[in-house]
């Protein structure tokens, strides 16, 4: 399985992956802006792509989506980790440009180049024992809509399986335009 680790960052990336980062590193493998497309790798280069905490820093989150789609192979998954639009984390960085939920997600899944695969909110042990994480889970929309910043979330976890099939090349060169 080849898999790229996206911003994995000056201390470790997941085991066996290629490890793609802005600055050098003793593991960074590939350096690279990821706001300068295309990214140095070919076409369906990679079954997996990791994502954690990378998304909200980039310049354009939708051409980084399609750049990911690009590399990556019919049916791979991506995951991608990022604050909560609810959770101080995301505004309390000043690198931020962007603040993320489960109802974005969906909004990638609209376009047909993704389906979702999982997601789950993160919440602190407070609202976990309280049962808050559960409904949340159950009915994202809902809690985003009506309790997101009553009882607010620290990340969102999305899982999203790339599609290719269905697409003629000229489609996905369209999608892919910058």
């Amino acid at each position: 399985m080849r898999i790229l680790d996206v911003g994995c960052g000056p201390r470790s990336k997941m085991e066996g992956s290629v490890g793609l980062d802005i600055r050098p590193a003793p593991h960074v493998d590939v350096v690279h802006n990821l706001n300068t497309y295309p990214y140095p790798f070919p076409d369906n280069a990679f079954d997996r792509i990791e994502a954690s905490h990378i998304i909200e820093h980039v310049e354009s989150p939708l051409h980084f989506m399609n750049e990911l789609h690009r590399i990556g192979t019919e049916g791979s998954i991506i995951r991608i980790i990022t604050p909560h639009y609810s959770s101080q984390l995301s505004y309390g960085d000043l690198e931020h440009r962007y603040h993320f939920g489960y109802i974005t997600f969906r909004c990638l899944q609209n376009t047909g180049l993704f389906t979702i695969e999982r997601h789950k909110l993160h919440f602190t042990d407070f609202y976990r024992v309280t049962g808050v994480s559960l409904l949340a889970n159950a009915f994202p929309r809902r809690w985003e809509k009506y309790m997101a910043w009553i009882s607010p979330a620290l990340f969102v976890e999305v899982l999203l399986r790339v599609n290719k099939s269905g697409f003629t090349k000229d489609q996905l060169m369209e999608k892919y335009m910058y």
